[in-house]
Parts: C-alpha cells; structure tokens; sequence
C-alpha cells in the first residue's frame, strides 16, 4: 500500500506542477521592455553589413563548389575517354604490326627460295 500512496502523491505534485498558472504581472512589462529594447536598437553599419556578407560567401561558396564538383567530373570523363581512345589506337597499332611482320617473313622467305633456286 506504501507504493501506492507514493504513487498517488506523484500524480497529484505532477497535477499542481502542470496545472496552468497566472503570470507574475511584472513578467509582461519585462518581455515587453526586453522586446523594446531589442526593436529600438537599430542594427549597426557593420552587423547589417556582416548579415548580408554571410548570406553572399555562403552563396559564392555553394556556387564555388558546384562548378568544382562540375569541373572535376568534366576532367575525370575526358581523361577515361582519352584513355579508352589511346588502348584503341594501341590495339591497332599492334595488328598493323603483326600484320607487317607476317607479311615481311613471307617476303624474306620468297627471297630466301629465289637466291637458292
């Protein structure tokens, strides 16, 4: 029964706790007087001037950064399509010379036979 009671007694300090209460009647004039002062205090040269200069480097930054990101995918492309091009022409490089290799045997082996005959 001891938990029971306690725990009737939390519920009830829990009720009191979130029960809605009056504010105190200075607390307005303080947020009122608080919000004044805020209001009336016009921004200075240098903080209207830093708010606007954040929101500029942040966009330079984000435009810097794409044409980056752009340009580094741009050179990553052209240097795999060289790439691809330059094995190409490597492939047919080496057939042109087996081929003349092949072809220059034969000639040799046909000059070879005629200073024999």
């Amino acid at each position: 029964m001891d938990d029971l009671e306690r725990q009737l007694d939390l519920e009830c300090h829990l009720k009191d706790a979130l029960t809605r209460k009056q504010a105190p009647d200075w607390f307005e004039a303080k947020v009122l007087a608080a919000a004044a002062r805020e209001t009336s205090a016009p921004a200075g040269f240098w903080q209207r001037l830093m708010a606007g200069a954040r929101l500029r480097w942040a966009s330079a930054v984000l435009a810097s950064a794409a044409v980056l990101a752009s340009g580094l995918a741009w050179q990553h492309e052209r240097a795999v399509r060289e790439r691809t091009e330059g094995e190409a022409a490597k492939a047919q490089l080496q057939l042109a010379l087996k081929v003349t290799r092949v072809k220059l045997r034969k000639i040799g082996q046909k000059l070879d036979q005629m200073e024999r005959n």
